[in-house]
């Protein structure tokens, strides 16, 4: 161990040297929020999901080199590739905000990572600017797949484990970044981590969550509300906002459609954008049979224009 690297509630990163290859490394060491309420198919679940991400490869997903495993009841230690540089979240510390064009590309080499990680049936439950780490050279790397969240939302095996609270009181996951339907009680679903990178896009060009709320129980019942105020500073990215956003994920649209319409701001083709816009595309399929009942919107934050501008309608 070299230096501890950052901490949260999920666990320590560390900088290490790995003695045998001679080469620097990030080490992980997962913790539960609530060790009272580990079980050992929790441990082996975050075992399952490592080595899956250790078989594929993305160039915009994290490396995991090598897991270490200290028994029972435990959970592991991840060797990871070291990305030099900081995170998104710190980007967004230094600058408040992202231009659109700047932000679509990060979000499209975030969405290559998803796709990459559900094709291997793997959910990230917790994207956010913080799991985003950029490069020296600009690109992105998502990071903590498969451990943002040890526990299911909704399971029922417990009383304790029915909402996304630990018998400590700490929250599993950041609930201004949670998909309405991951409150709701559904977990595992690739539509709700597009809801997420969503408002991860939303907050890069606009500056601030449009879901936080002063308590962590009232950001939940302003997510489960599904009401997204309209950016007004997303320019070219804001048609692309209010389709992804919407609180039925049966009408998102699928990562493919997604990915042109992020390819074509990133590229700052204004007509491309325009065409993929008004060209109805297919929704997200593992959502199609699903069913939303919406909420009465008492939490919903006022719509902001621009000076001048009529107000645009919520979604």
């Amino acid at each position: 161990m070299v230096e501890r690297l950052g901490s949260g509630g999920m666990g320590t990163v560390w900088r290490a040297r790995d003695l045998a290859l001679h080469r620097e490394v990030a080490v992980k060491q997962v913790s539960p929020l609530a060790p009272e309420l580990v079980q050992d198919a929790e441990s082996s679940r975050v075992l399952r999901e490592a080595r899956a991400l250790a078989r594929i490869s993305d160039p915009h997903l994290v490396t995991i080199h090598h897991i270490v495993e200290e028994g029972a009841g435990s959970y592991p230690w991840l060797v990871m590739e070291l990305v030099p540089g900081g995170s998104l979240a710190d980007r967004l510390e230094e600058r408040t905000r992202l231009e659109p064009q700047e932000a679509a590309g990060i979000g499209r080499q975030v969405l290559s990572a998803l796709r990459t990680a559900h094709a291997a049936g793997i959910c990230h439950r917790n994207v956010k600017p913080a799991d985003v780490l950029l490069r020296p050279d600009g690109s992105a790397v998502l990071t903590d797949f498969g451990i943002a969240a040890l526990q299911r939302i909704g399971s029922a095996d417990t009383a304790a484990r029915s909402v996304p609270l630990t018998a400590t009181g700490e929250l599993i996951g950041t609930p201004e970044y949670l998909a309405p339907e991951r409150i709701r009680g559904r977990d595992d679903v690739p539509a709700s981590d597009l809801w997420s990178l969503g408002i991860m896009l939303y907050v890069c060009v606009e500056g601030h969550n449009p879901m936080r709320r002063p308590t962590a129980l009232a950001t939940m019942a302003a997510v489960i509300d599904g009401v997204v105020p309209p950016p007004v500073r997303a320019g070219a990215l804001a048609p692309v906002l209010r389709e992804l956003l919407v609180a039925d994920p049966a009408a998102q649209p699928t990562a493919e459609r997604l990915d042109a319409m992020l390819a074509a701001i990133a590229d700052g083709s204004t007509a491309r954008t325009s065409l993929l816009l008004n060209r109805t595309g297919p929704r997200h399929p593992a959502a199609r049979n699903r069913t939303f009942t919406p909420r009465p919107h008492l939490l919903a934050r006022p719509a902001v224009s621009a000076p001048g501008s009529p107000p645009e309608p919520q979604y």
